[in-house]
């Protein structure tokens, strides 16, 4: 049998979304597994409701469908049978597979790309992080452009539709090409205002709180600086760098910064739009790599991490591994972390367990006492 379908609970309020992976081989069936979960969590934010999920054993992808004209009639039928409003994809698809899929199915088609940024959008608060969402979006679309014709013009509000928009979409080329420019002088003097700030406060320690999405960023920051930090359940319910002054015993302070979270495959152009908040993490002195340790493929997600600090270049910076929530776990998972991440601290930040010693790691490594 070469398809799974796993049937998920809905809410009719909310739009309808069937999600879609390929797997090439057997070996690589337990990360497909959890990488739609991850991508269930994603629609959630984003607003849809998971009915099912749907997954292929194929040795290649079909380049016209990506999953072979079979397999995408089988999903219309799946579709007309529940309803279905949206079909997400596990993988980053091109203009023309998306426009082939769609023309099949009969419904919306989005990648899981598309997914991420309309995230972003929705969760996009400052002008800095609606400016920075807007030149990721377009420079993903702008090669895009070339075959999706009437796709645009079908835009009706929904998951994928946010951002842009519309008429944005439909100009031509050189009109995007003409913004995309805009966009980028407008961050470059936002990054440049930031940079003076910081210059300001040279002298002082900086530590940049770095993790996967939900992992507990905000939530660390706040139980060690009493700020109030937004935080949610929701993935990325931070997008704009967040820098608060940490006090250490006896009369030291130091500026921490949240930033924005990372993810598995997280777009590259995102990645280069979001240089100006990443910049707290490029000037910082120390990072807290911080954990969900009670997440069941942590290996993966440290890893990504590491990846995403190597891509912007700050994976030679000191880390101090810091795992939060162990609350949750019971004591022989604590003990297993214990033994396999011996320098790591274990912490729960919403219980205030481990603060201290993560407070005194910093002294020591700042202030040498």
């Amino acid at each position: 049998m070469n398809r799974e379908i796993t049937l998920r609970p809905t809410d009719n309020n909310q739009e309808r979304v069937l999600l879609v992976a390929v797997v090439s081989k057997k070996t690589e069936r337990w990360r497909v597994i959890q990488s739609l979960e991850e991508l269930a969590s994603l629609t959630r934010t984003a607003g849809g409701e998971v009915v099912e999920s749907f997954m292929q054993m194929r040795k290649k992808f079909e380049p016209s469908t990506f999953l072979g004209i079979g397999k995408a009639k089988e999903l219309s039928e799946i579709g007309a049978q529940l309803n279905i409003d949206l079909l997400i994809f596990d993988a980053e698809l091109s203009a023309a597979q998306i426009r082939n899929i769609e023309d099949i199915v009969g419904v919306r088609v989005i990648d899981r790309t598309t997914l991420i940024l309309d995230i972003f959008s929705k969760h996009a608060r400052t002008r800095e992080a609606k400016l920075q969402v807007e030149l990721a979006q377009l420079e993903y679309r702008l090669p895009r452009l070339v075959g999706m014709g009437s796709e645009f013009s079908r835009l009706g509000g929904g998951i994928g539709t946010r951002g842009p928009g519309e008429k944005k979409l439909e100009v031509d080329r050189r009109r995007i090409k003409e913004r995309i420019s805009t966009l980028k002088r407008m961050l470059k003097k936002i990054e440049h205002s930031k940079k003076v700030q910081r210059k300001r406060r040279s002298g002082i320690p900086k530590v940049a709180v770095v993790g996967y999405t939900n992992a507990g960023k905000s939530s660390l920051v706040n139980a060690l600086t009493r700020a109030k930090l937004v935080t949610s359940e929701q993935l990325f319910s931070t997008l704009d760098s967040n820098t608060k002054v940490l006090f250490v015993p006896p009369r030291h302070k130091m500026l921490i910064s949240d930033t924005v979270g990372f993810l598995k495959d997280l777009p590259h152009d995102l990645i280069a739009s979001f240089h100006a908040t990443l910049a707290e993490v490029l000037e910082a002195d120390m990072l807290i790599h911080i954990i969900d340790a009670t997440a069941e493929d942590l290996e993966a997600k440290i890893a990504t991490v590491d990846n995403v600090l190597e891509e912007i270049h700050a994976d030679t910076k000191h880390r101090v591994l810091v795992f939060n929530k162990i609350d949750r776990l019971f004591d022989e998972e604590r003990d297993r972390y214990k033994r396999k991440f011996p320098r790591a601290l274990l912490i729960s930040a919403t219980k205030g367990v481990g603060l201290e010693e993560l407070r005194n790691n910093l002294r020591r490594y700042f202030f040498s006492e």
